[in-house]
């Protein structure tokens, strides 16, 4: 499932990335990677706010919507 369909307050996993090799690597250096928990804080019609790794970013839904969570 993509990430941009969860809900607040659910913590996923990520899974995996879709995208081209530089789009993967921005997400990656973001800290998505495969067997990281998100925690979703936030949710509008714009984007994503998270938490990953201690940190909150806000991500919008396109980006968001590359990261399969389970």
């Amino acid at each position: 499932m993509p990430l941009s369909f969860a809900q607040v307050g659910e913590t996923r996993k990520v899974l995996s990335l879709q995208g081209d090799d530089m789009l993967k690597q921005h997400l990656l250096d973001l800290g998505f990677v495969a067997g990281q928990t998100v925690q979703i804080i936030g949710n509008s019609n714009q984007g994503l706010i998270l938490s990953i790794k201690g940190v909150r970013l806000a991500l919008n839904r396109g980006l968001a919507h590359r990261i399969n969570v389970a």
